[in-house]
């Protein structure tokens, strides 16, 4: 299942943290006996205001009594250069370009995002503890409530301007502004007081409530400059719609080649201000990364096939399975990889919409996922590609093991049916109730992918009575309705999330704002009580008990017909890439191969040769990538958030 939506804005800051991992800053790192924090001795920072002290974060800061890390390992390989371009094949146009507000939570639009603006700080991958990203250096105070962060004086936004605690303060004051139609953003960065720039360089946050994630979520803040977001949500909302702010990152938007619902098209900044940074050796080595809108999935994969596209995400395992070994793949010119990593596993199915009949009933929705056949899709359909979703935390720590595993059972969904006053059958051998109301549902979907299992599922719910309509609409027209509520049942897509979010999920506050992720509408006081413990709580032994709790809650809501999962990702891609050993990010998918990937000139010119030549092979490599798996053996890695 490519390109899963992702979660809107705070949800995902375990994605953005995981992918801003270039850091900044440098000098070494010691431990302070005396205070027990982690100080650092750094270099000179060239280009501070002249008149800003080194007690204010200016020239000369020595980082006591203040937190960084500079010891982590660089993700980039050194042998990579720089160069050439990827091509990108991706199902639907962004909605906005705005990084905040109203329609920005497409997944297209994160994984841009994050190559454009920057955060205040990242996560290692690999020991999961926090680098430097526009800061070089941030604390704590001893409540948890109350957070400095030391901008670094190098930083530059695109147009030349300078980063400064001003424009933290102008990027947190947008994300609580009505105006910007999102109430889920606008609550949880009111959850914050107004920041204070305490100098140019130094911005002190404090958090109205005690949560061990709000540090995380306000250092995952995507800066942009004061002097161009210093206007109302609403003017932001007209402005930025299809354009960005000058950013700080290592990429911008090519406007020229950008051709809107078709093309887009980012380019690397030649003036990056962190491009020197030893840390940054071997990422962002794309000239151009140009993703190519192709909503139709079997369109994608033949112009992978003919080299329309370099880079392809194999979503069908019918396709994986029967038709990956053409001609081009058995000579080498196009590499099939399975790559196995600790990519967070989102969950998926049928969603239902509890707010109104018939599935504010509890046994409507357990009757559909008696229906809900998995074993026929992942064997039949899925060649046992998959596995079943019994979790909405699945495949690591947070699952409960106790939870029921719901299976085809279309005798108990009669039954189920029957409690519900679905007794008789009319003319045409439809459901009907007392009032003599058909059981008719209507749902819509985008692609041909997600039709072949529901054109099964249809025929299955024929057989007891109920007429399940299957009604194709555009990706962007599906989006709105879904966020505004209007629908009965929906298959549903969520990226997985590294620090569970369960406020944005399943909350009850957020069961009937639209543009939410409680798309179905959860509301549980007794969810509720565990979100509200799990916040406050910096143990992760207890976090892990208490997502635990949730996902046994949820299970036997039956929010969802689960569907399946898969704990690798599948990539076709033309033979003229370089990349590391790991292929991608312990804990990223795809959009990890926009920085740590590059084209290898050798390869280039043997792919030419070999395009001109039938005759010519090239090393075709293993189909099954294990790498992240065998590190994980080696060192003893458990995946444990640092306290």
């Amino acid at each position: 299942m490519p390109f899963a939506v992702r979660r809107t804005l705070t949800a995902l800051i375990s994605a953005t943290l995981l992918v801003a991992f270039i850091g900044c800053g440098g000098g070494d790192k010691r431990a302070d006996k005396t205070t027990g924090k982690t100080t650092a001795k750094v270099r000179t920072d060239a280009g501070a205001l002249p008149d800003v002290s080194a007690e204010l974060g200016g020239e000369g800061f020595s980082g006591e009594g203040w937190q960084t890390n500079t010891t982590y390992e660089p993700q980039g390989d050194p042998r990579a250069v720089r160069g050439g371009s990827i091509t990108i094949g991706y199902p639907e146009f962004p909605a906005t370009y705005r990084i905040t507000g109203k329609d920005s939570n497409s997944e297209i639009l994160y994984a841009i995002r994050d190559i454009i603006y920057e955060t205040l700080i990242g996560l290692d991958p690999l020991t999961l503890e926090f680098i430097p990203g526009l800061a070089t250096h941030w604390k704590i105070s001893e409540d948890k409530q109350t957070y400095w962060f030391r901008i670094n004086p190098r930083a530059r936004f695109s147009d030349g301007s300078r980063v400064t605690a001003r424009d933290v303060v102008a990027t947190w004051k947008l994300q609580i502004d009505p105006g910007i139609l999102a109430p889920y953003t606008n609550i949880i960065w009111g959850k914050f007081e107004e920041p204070v720039a305490e100098s140019p360089y130094i911005v002190r946050v404090r958090a109205k409530e005690i949560n061990w994630k709000f540090f995380i979520y306000f250092g995952s803040l995507h800066i942009m400059p004061a002097k161009d977001i210093a206007l109302s949500g609403e003017q932001y909302m007209k402005d930025y719609q299809y354009d960005f702010t000058p950013s700080s990152g290592p990429y911008e938007l090519d406007r020229e080649q950008t051709i809107k619902g078709k093309t887009l098209v980012l380019k690397r900044r030649a003036d990056y201000w962190d491009d020197d940074n030893p840390k940054a050796k071997g990422l962002y080595n794309f000239d151009r990364i140009k993703f190519a809108m192709i909503e139709d999935e079997r369109l994608r994969f033949e112009k992978i096939k003919k080299g329309e596209l370099d880079f392809y995400q194999v979503g069908r395992a019918q396709w994986w399975v029967e038709e990956t070994d053409f001609d081009h793949v058995k000579r080498g010119l196009v590499q099939k990889r399975k790559i196995f990593n600790d990519d967070p596993q989102g969950y998926a199915g049928v969603a239902f919409n509890m707010r109104k009949p018939p599935f504010d009933d509890r046994r409507m929705r357990a009757a559909l996922t008696h229906l809900w056949n998995r074993e026929k899709f992942i064997k039949e359909l899925f060649h046992n590609e998959y596995l079943f979703l019994d979790s909405y935390s699945p495949g690591g720590t947070y699952e409960n093991p106790d939870n029921p595993r719901y299976r085809y059972d279309p005798d108990r969904a009669v039954k189920l049916l029957s409690e519900c006053g679905w007794k008789s059958r009319n003319a045409e051998g439809w459901l009907v109730n007392n009032k003599g109301q058909m059981l008719e549902l209507d749902i819509a979907y985008s692609t041909s992918g997600v039709e072949r299992f529901l054109t099964v599922f249809q025929e299955d719910l024929k057989k007891v009575g109920i007429k399940l309509n299957l009604k194709q609409s555009q990706a962007s027209t599906l989006f709105k309705m879904v966020n505004e509520r209007n629908f009965t049942v929906h298959f549903q897509q969520w990226g997985g999330l590294f620090f569970p979010n369960p406020e944005n999920d399943v909350s009850s506050w957020t069961a009937d704002p639209p543009n939410t992720n409680n798309i179905t509408g959860v509301k549980s006081t007794e969810i509720d009580s565990l979100i509200h413990a799990y916040n406050v709580e910096f143990n992760q032994q207890n976090r892990v008990q208490q997502i635990r709790r949730i996902d046994r809650i949820l299970m036997d809501i039956q929010p969802y017909a689960l569907a399946w999962y898969a704990p690798f990702h599948r990539y076709l891609y033309w033979n003229k890439f370089g990349y590391p050993d790991y292929y991608i990010s312990r804990i990223i998918d795809w959009r990890s191969v926009m920085s740590l990937w590059w084209v290898d000139p050798e390869k280039e010119k043997a792919l030419e040769a070999a395009k001109k030549d039938p005759k010519m092979q090239l090393p075709v490599g293993e189909t099954s990538v294990m790498y992240w798996p065998e590190w994980n053996a080696k060192h003893g890695q458990k995946y444990e958030i640092k306290e």
